[in-house]
């Protein structure tokens, strides 16, 4: 269909019209906070009845009003600017944002105009006449009721037009076409009016006489038949359809697919109330836990760091293992937004490596803290090249959160979870404790504790390696002496493998979410929260000890499961589908935070708990010489037997359920 000049003539003035909202809504930004109240709408009222009461009596009599009514006029002047602006407010006119001004607003304004001019047609008829001389015309209180209800309704529509055309617009707005029916269109734009990365280039309906109309400003172009050649003239990015009802919504999605261009469905409100479709939405992780406004400020990250987290990173040199990972790469983000000298990032993967320095790197340009960074692509199980690299960069403090955590996988390959769990572990400590670094900090799991899975019995091994290196050193002064610890948790919220992210994919897929128990619980806790935790606990003086973060109560996983469904606008069980498949090689029903008998104490950090470090086992040297060994020969029966063999409670597979719950009254207890 070819467009007629006329319809090019309304496009530009369309277009100019919005240039000089836009100019006017850029210019009303500048005003000062103080100049946009109700006062100054009270103001601008009673100015605009002045206007109005003056023009109609100069309309009613060709501009020479006679001397008798111009008395009058005089008093109305005075009078009308104060009384209306105060019965407006009276009945709620000036609860109105005018940003939003629409026609029920309109409604609201007639109706609390009118009483004042009601009033004065009284006053003129039943006393006026009888009282004095010269009455107000009724054609005058007529025409100034019109008037102000025009000017002052042309002021709020100014203002929401200003406003709506001053919005900031993306770098580069999509180009969209709206499809629908001449009842979904004008809801679906009006829903589209509060974005400004849309441009909406036309309409196309299905009713041919709506054809070359205009609905909210904007052209019916065609009929939806029409899509895919205006995909192509139109230069199309974005295809929205107003209806999730008619049998065409299909053919418009394939088009759009075929074109390759995205399309987005815009259900009305009808369509939701009879089932036809349901909205769902992207749920926060975050949201699934409950916590205090002081903890969703550890939550999100958001909180200050502690003054001993700085003055113990101050001008240091801080190494993060596995910096690529969940973990290491939210410890890179906070660790260097503290006064360090230089972070060393270390990880073998360098793709994450690459993704973490260029994100450090734009968020350094906007921050005063901007430290040294250094990418280091590298293996912690290459002792050569750990020598090396200590050797170069003397790093003051280590964060290893290099290890493999995933349990279903480490169960089938045992060799390489000792390998990297253990070994990599005993090659970084002894780095650190060799080159005289401040501190070093191993990352643990709560898996660690009466562990059942490979996983969990390669990271206890990795603590108590940890403790037993630190009770090698030549304990003398300070700067001699490197502080070690451990700091173990439980599920990280988000991390890759997660269950919530998960959770997450099985609910956008559609269902059905997949859990291995009904009655299995977790402990979580957000990356950004545990990280924090983290640098509070690595400034901790510490000699092998293993500090445990406080993990709140155990989650039971249905009930999370079902409040992620319900985060995401679904029902459970009705929307979605929860399917439990039983539980997978080495995991728990439950998790503890540390053996029944452990003797845990608070310290300065109210988040932060120390577990008493246990007694040096015997002849454990020559258990982890043995153990690796096996790793080495890639000997998966032998090294799970060395790992039965060792005290570390790996054939122990019960759930203890009585331990996990005293242990979250115990937390409870110290953190109050």
């Amino acid at each position: 269909m070819a467009f007629e000049p006329s319809t090019e003539s309304a496009d530009w003035l369309t277009r100019t019209g919005m240039r000089v909202f836009r100019a006017l809504g850029a210019s009303a930004t500048y005003l000062p906070p103080a100049l946009i109240n109700r006062g100054v709408q009270l103001a601008l009222d009673g100015l605009l009845c002045l206007g109005s009461i003056f023009l109609a009596y100069q309309l009613r009599f060709d501009g020479a009003v006679p001397v008798p009514h111009r008395r009058v006029m005089w008093s109305l002047m005075l009078l009308l600017p104060i009384v209306r602006p105060l019965l407006m407010l009276t009945f709620g006119a000036y609860d109105a944002i005018w940003r939003y001004f629409n026609l029920r607003d309109e409604t609201v304004l007639a109706m609390s105009a009118a009483p004042l001019s009601i009033a004065l047609l009284l006053l003129r008829y039943l006393v006026a006449q009888k009282l004095w001389g010269t009455v107000v015309p009724a054609s005058v209180i007529v025409t100034e009721f019109g008037l102000y209800l025009g000017f002052a309704s042309l002021l709020r529509i100014l203002r929401r037009v200003t406003y709506e055309a001053s919005r900031p617009a993306g770098l580069q707005a999509c180009r969209a076409l709206l499809l629908g029916t001449e009842a979904s269109l004008p809801h679906a734009l009006r829903h589209i009016s509060g974005s400004s990365g849309i441009e909406v280039i036309g309409l196309l309906a299905r009713e041919e006489n709506l054809a070359g109309m205009r609905i909210g400003g904007f052209l019916v172009m065609e009929k939806p038949e029409a899509l895919p050649r205006l995909l192509v003239t139109e230069a199309i990015d974005l295809v929205l359809i107003a209806d999730a009802g008619p049998a065409w919504v299909a053919e418009a999605v394939a088009t759009a697919t075929e074109f390759g261009v995205e399309f987005r469905l815009m259900p009305s409100a009808a369509n939701v109330m009879r089932g036809d479709v349901r909205d769902s939405a992207k749920a926060s992780p975050e949201l699934a836990f409950s916590r205090s406004p002081v903890e969703h400020q550890a939550l999100r990250g958001t909180a200050k760091p502690h003054p001993t987290v700085l003055e113990n990173f101050r001008d240091r040199v801080v190494l993060i293992t596995g910096a690529g990972g969940s973990i290491g790469s939210e410890l890179a983000r906070q660790v260097s937004t503290l006064p360090v000298s230089a972070l060393v990032l270390l990880d073998r993967d360098e793709n994450s490596i690459f993704e973490l320095s260029n994100s450090l790197a734009a968020t350094s340009l906007a921050s005063l803290l901007s430290p040294h960074i250094v990418s280091v692509v590298a293996d912690i199980r290459d002792a050569d090249h750990l020598r090396i690299i200590f050797e170069k960069y003397r790093p003051h403090i280590i964060l290893h959160a290099a290890a493999y955590k995933h349990v279903p996988i480490m169960e089938s390959n045992a060799c390489e979870a000792v390998l990297n769990n253990v070994t990599g572990t005993r090659l970084v400590a002894r780095a650190a404790l060799n080159f005289g670094a401040e501190r070093f900090v191993m990352i643990s799991t709560d898996k660690a504790v009466r562990p059942s899975s490979v996983m969990g019995a390669t990271k206890r091994i990795a603590e108590m390696l940890v403790r037993h290196q630190a009770n090698s050193q030549k304990q003398g002064a300070d700067s001699d002496f490197t502080r070690v610890a451990c700091v173990r948790f439980g599920n990280v919220v988000g991390s890759r493998g997660s269950v919530v992210p998960i959770f997450l994919r099985q609910i956008e897929a559609g269902g059905p979410v997949t859990i291995t128990d009904e009655h299995m619980t977790r402990y979580f806790m957000t990356i950004p929260e545990a990280a924090q935790l983290v640098l509070q606990a690595a400034s901790l003086a510490s000699n092998g000890d293993i500090y445990m973060l406080d993990m709140g109560d155990p989650v039971k996983i249905t009930n999370l499961a079902k409040k992620l469904i319900e985060l995401s606008g679904l029902r459970p069980e009705k929307d979605i589908e929860i399917r439990f498949v039983g539980s997978r090689p080495g995991e728990k029903i439950t998790e503890q935070l540390w053996h029944h008998d452990a003797q845990v104490e608070p310290t300065e950090f109210p988040r932060v708990f120390g577990v008493k470090a246990e007694a040096p086992v015997e002849r454990f040297e020559e258990a982890l010489q043995a153990l690796q060994q096996a790793a080495l020969a890639r000997n998966e029966s032998a090294v799970i037997e060395q790992l039965r063999g060792m005290p570390i409670g790996f054939t122990e597979q019960r759930a203890a359920a009585a331990a996990v719950s005293s242990q979250s009254s115990f937390a409870s207890g110290l953190v109050n």
